[in-house]
């Protein structure tokens, strides 16, 4: 009879696991309760029965688990799990947009607010963020942009 509490406490932490995989994913609480039914069960074992029980329960344990889990993955419930697109940027949008942004490089323009060394200028009616080489410009003055990385434009006073 001592036998069957520790098989039902392990049967009832697997059914809690796919109870977690498949009705209430991202829940967690029911999946870590099953596992902790699960490893009370095969110690409960190791307390009553020594350790030829106790290891046969842990070996039974880990072979369900692995079966669960290999179930479980060919049924697809893991796929609920994955982030299914992909977060890749086509190469012709990449070139486009690079293309698009180099068109400011060069050009000259008026510091609309203080770059101190971040701040606003207008080019051609359009205003962009840029930052300057560390250096403070004030709002008014005309500047040139002189680089440019991924996020930002860099500026410098122009000296035409």
């Amino acid at each position: 009879m001592e036998v069957l509490i520790p098989i039902l406490f392990i049967s009832v932490g697997f059914l809690l696991i796919v109870v977690e995989v498949y009705l209430i994913p991202g829940f967690n609480v029911i999946g870590i309760l099953g596992f902790l039914l699960i490893v009370f069960a095969v110690g409960y074992m190791y307390s009553e029965s020594g350790l030829v029980g106790g290891t046969i329960a842990l070996a039974g344990s880990a072979g369900s688990g692995v079966l669960l889990f290999y179930l479980l993955w060919r049924s697809g419930a893991w796929d609920r799990f994955i982030l299914a697109t992909t977060l890749r940027v086509d190469d012709e949008v990449v070139v486009r947009e690079a293309d698009q942004r180099k068109r400011y490089l060069g050009k000259s323009g008026v510091a609309i607010t203080s770059l101190r060394p971040t701040g606003v200028v207008e080019i051609e009616g359009e205003r962009i963020e840029v930052a300057t080489e560390g250096e403070f410009i004030a709002a008014g003055s005309s500047v040139r942009i002189v680089a440019m990385d991924r996020r930002r434009y860099f500026a410098r006073l122009d000296s035409v």
